[in-house]
C-alpha cells in the first residue's frame, strides 16, 4: 500500500510539473506572434486566459490577435476587460478603438482614440486614425483637420508609404470642394500606388470640377484601362462631355457604355434623361428617369428633371406630383421651385406662382427675378 501511494505521489509530481503557467503559455503567444504565427499565438493566449480569467497583459494581447484576424467582436469582449485593469494604458484604448472602427462604432472608435492620444500626446498615427472614422462618417472638415495633424508629426518615409493615407486626404478636400488640393493629395497616392483605381475616378472627379476637361477625360480613361468593367469612369467622361463641354450626344454615348455595363445604373438613367430633356425629346427623357427613381426612390435630381420633362409634356397635374415629390426631398430645390412656378403659370394660377416666387426668392433671388418677369405678364 505504501509503494501504491508513493507511485501516485510521483505521478501527480511529474503532472504538476508537466504543466504550464499562464504566464509561460503568455510568454510562448509572445513569442509566435512576434514570429508573425497569429492564430497559434492567439491560441497560447485563451490558454492563458483560461488558467487566469483576469490575465490583463493576455487579454489585451488575444485582442490584438483577434483584430489581425478581423474577429471585432471577439477582440472588442477581451479589449473591454482588459482597459477595466489597464484603464491608464494608452495601447488598449487605440486598439480598442480600432476594434470599434471597423464594427462601424465611430463614436465609440473616437472616444477610444481621444483617450489614447490623452494619454500618450504622441502615439504614432493616432491622428491619422483620428481623421479616418471623421473620413469614413462623412465628417470631412474634421478629417482633413486630424489628417494634416498626422501629416506635421509624421516623417517623410512615413508618408511616402501610406498611399490610402493620400487617397482619403483628397477625396475629403474634393468632398469639400477644394479641388486644387485634393488634386496635389491624390497625386501623391499614385505616386506611391499607381494601379489604385480611387484614386484615378477622384483626380478625373476633381479636373471635372475644374473644368480642366481633356486632364478628366484622360484620369478616367486611365481608370478604364485598369477596370474596363467598373462603371464610375464612365459615367464621369459622360458627365464631362455633359456638363463641361455641353455636347449631349457625346454624353448619352457615354452613360450608354455604363448602360451596358450596369443596365439600371441610377446616374446614367437620369444622365441620359437629363441630355434627352435639353434636346426636347422629353417622351424618351421620361422612361430614363422614371429608370433612376425606380432603382433610388429618394433621387431628388431625378424628380426635379422628371417634373420639368412632363411639364414640357403638358401634363401639369404629372408635374407638380412630381416637383412637390423632389421639394419633400428638399425643401430647398431652387429648380423645383422655378419650374413649379411655371407651371403654375401654365395654368394661369397667379397667385399660387407668386407664392412660389416669395420661397423662391429667399433662396436664390435672381432666379425669383426670372420667375417674377414670367408671372407680370400674367
Amino acid at each position: 500500500m505504501k509503494q501504491i501511494l508513493t507511485l501516485i505521489s510521483i505521478l501527480l509530481l511529474h503532472s504538476i510539473a508537466g504543466a504550464q503557467t499562464a504566464e509561460a503559455l503568455y510568454e510562448e503567444g509572445v513569442k509566435l506572434k512576434k514570429d508573425k504565427k497569429i492564430v497559434e499565438a492567439l491560441g497560447k493566449f485563451k490558454e492563458a486566459i483560461k488558467l487566469k480569467p483576469d490575465y490583463t497583459e493576455a487579454l489585451y494581447e488575444s485582442g490584438w490577435c483577434y483584430n489581425d484576424m478581423k474577429e471585432y467582436n471577439n477582440a472588442l469582449t477581451n479589449l473591454n476587460k482588459a482597459a477595466i485593469t489597464w484603464s491608464t494604458m494608452p495601447k488598449v484604448f487605440f486598439e480598442r478603438g480600432y476594434a470599434n472602427q471597423m464594427l462601424y462604432k465611430y463614436k465609440d472608435a473616437l472616444d477610444d482614440y481621444f483617450r489614447a492620444r490623452e494619454l500618450k500626446p504622441d502615439y504614432t498615427n493616432i491622428h491619422k486614425k483620428i481623421g479616418e472614422v471623421y473620413y469614413q462618417s462623412e465628417d470631412y472638415p474634421n478629417a482633413i483637420l486630424y489628417f494634416e495633424k498626422h501629416e506635421s508629426v509624421s516623417t517623410a518615409e512615413m508618408l511616402g508609404k501610406d498611399y490610402q493615407y493620400w487617397y482619403r486626404r483628397g477625396f475629403s478636400y474634393n468632398a469639400q470642394k477644394e479641388y486644387e488640393k485634393a488634386i496635389v493629395s491624390l497625386e501623391k497616392s499614385l505616386a506611391i500606388k499607381k494601379d489604385y483605381l480611387s484614386t484615378y475616378l477622384e483626380l478625373g472627379y476633381a479636373c471635372t470640377k475644374l473644368k480642366r476637361s481633356d486632364e478628366a477625360i484622360a484620369w478616367f480613361q486611365k481608370a478604364i484601362d485598369i477596370n474596363a468593367g467598373d462603371h464610375v469612369a464612365y459615367n464621369g467622361i459622360a458627365e464631362v462631355y455633359r456638363d463641361n463641354i455641353k455636347d449631349c450626344d457625346k454624353a448619352i454615348e457615354w452613360y450608354n457604355k455604363t448602360l451596358k455595363i450596369k443596365a439600371n445604373e441610377r446616374k446614367a438613367n437620369f444622365g441620359i434623361g437629363y441630355c434627352l430633356n435639353s434636346k426636347g425629346n422629353y417622351t424618351e427623357a421620361r422612361t430614363y428617369l422614371k429608370a433612376a427613381i425606380a432603382v433610388e426612390p429618394t433621387y431628388t435630381a431625378a424628380y426635379v428633371d422628371l417634373g420639368y420633362c412632363e411639364y414640357m409634356l403638358n401634363n401639369y397635374t404629372e408635374a407638380l406630383v412630381q416637383l412637390n415629390k423632389a421639394l419633400d426631398l428638399n425643401a430647398g430645390s431652387i429648380n423645383a421651385l422655378y419650374y413649379k412656378g411655371l407651371v403654375y403659370i401654365a395654368k394661369q394660377e397667379k397667385q399660387n406662382a407668386l407664392s412660389v416666387y416669395e420661397k423662391l426668392y429667399t433662396l436664390a433671388p435672381a432666379t425669383a427675378t426670372r420667375l417674377k418677369e414670367r408671372i407680370d405678364k400674367l
